[in-house]
């Protein structure tokens, strides 16, 4: 199943975009809301190019990115909708910022049950995910 807004076009990637397709995914019956779950962690890339339109950076980011961060985004995505849960997303960018392929930080947060977390990450639902993208700046930009 591919899940498309109602111009039946890609969302940009962007905080709308998976605003957009979070709220679209998560209203589904879960076993409408399941195929999407299995295509997030069976092929996180052509996931990402299934249901967005990505700029030429942005596509070669996820053709380089490792596949360990591959791993634990698709598991996090995957935990967080199949619990029923929006994943915390975060990315405040410009399009300067991806046009120049300024550098950036991915900062993941997870909480499962099954582990040892203080005591504050203990209010947080299990499935919790989040995801912040940063654009760092250099001196003079």
């Amino acid at each position: 199943m591919v899940l498309r807004n109602s111009k039946n076009m890609k969302r940009t990637f962007d905080q709308a975009g998976v605003n957009d397709l979070q709220l679209k995914v998560l209203t589904l019956p879960y076993a409408e809301r399941l195929p999407i779950i299995n295509s997030v962690m069976s092929d996180f890339v052509g996931f990402m190019h299934a249901y967005f339109e990505l700029r030429l950076s942005q596509i070669q980011y996820l053709n380089t990115m490792s596949l360990a961060l591959k791993t634990e985004l698709s598991i996090g995505i995957a935990d967080s909708w199949n619990n029923g849960l929006a994943v915390d997303f975060q990315k405040n960018s410009s399009s300067v910022d991806e046009e120049k392929d300024t550098p950036k930080d991915i900062i993941l947060s997870r909480y499962n049950s099954s582990s040892d977390l203080p005591v504050a990450n203990r209010l947080l639902p299990t499935g919790y995910f989040s995801i912040r993208i940063v654009y760092r700046h250099t001196a003079g930009s």
